[in-house]
């Protein structure tokens, strides 16, 4: 989940102190609570507690989509791109794409390792999918225990890829193949230290586990003000 704390403090009469704090707790289905706590800043163990929590909210139309790429996605490219052949922090593939969101002050950062925004495109070991908008450069692709097997290059070899949980950056969608062309970091480096690369995955071969492909959308998604 993702949280954030605000407090404010109001001088009451005989130079006494109210204290709100509110806590914000985001969950990955971006439904979220709120938890505000109330107490004099002299008698903080009696405190008033009240507690809301808010569903999620509507899918965003296409516009909204489309807004959010070109605020966010497009932005989320370039600095992929720029980070080719580098590592960031210490080469985990969540580094490299939170190093590319969190500077974008009024995007809304990732929930946990599962969660990068509103939903384009999802796939469940092709046995259901469902796409909302197309799939485009800047968008977050994630990986949860899929496994890939199929044949690839020009000489048709099988192959037999494993990728338990994993998240990169889009680079390209090519419908007709139903492949996609990422930067990640950390992914098959073990022993060494993983720098950026690209990567491609083709979910036709998707045999088992989920992928799900996300755009990164602003607080305003889930009625967060600004950071």
């Amino acid at each position: 989940m993702l949280w954030e704390i605000e407090s404010s403090t109001t001088q009451k009469r005989g130079g006494r102190a109210s204290v709100s704090r509110d806590v914000y707790v985001l969950y990955q289905d971006y439904s979220q609570t709120t938890i505000n706590a109330t107490f004099d800043a002299s008698e903080p163990s009696h405190v008033a507690f009240e507690q809301n929590h808010e569903r999620p909210p509507n899918p965003p139309r296409k516009d909204q989509l489309e807004n959010a790429w070109e605020t966010f996605g497009v932005q989320i490219a370039k600095g992929a791109e720029k980070a080719l052949g580098s590592t960031i922090g210490e080469g985990t593939a969540q580094e490299f794409v939170l190093s590319l969101i969190r500077p974008m002050a009024p995007a809304l950062l990732p929930v946990g390792t599962r969660a990068y925004g509103a939903l384009v495109y999802a796939n469940l070991a092709n046995a259901s999918t469902q796409q909302f908008d197309e799939i485009r450069a800047g968008d977050i692709m994630s990986f949860r225990n899929a496994k890939f097997a199929g044949h690839k290059g020009g000489l048709h070899q099988k192959y037999s890829q494993d990728v338990p949980q994993h998240v990169a950056v889009v680079i390209d969608w090519d419908g007709t193949k139903k492949k996609i062309r990422v930067w990640e970091q950390g992914h098959q480096e073990k022993g060494k230290r993983a720098k950026v690369r690209d990567e491609s995955y083709r979910v036709l071969d998707l045999k088992s586990g989920e992928v799900r492909i996300f755009r990164v959308m602003p607080r305003s998604y889930v009625n967060w003000g600004t950071a």
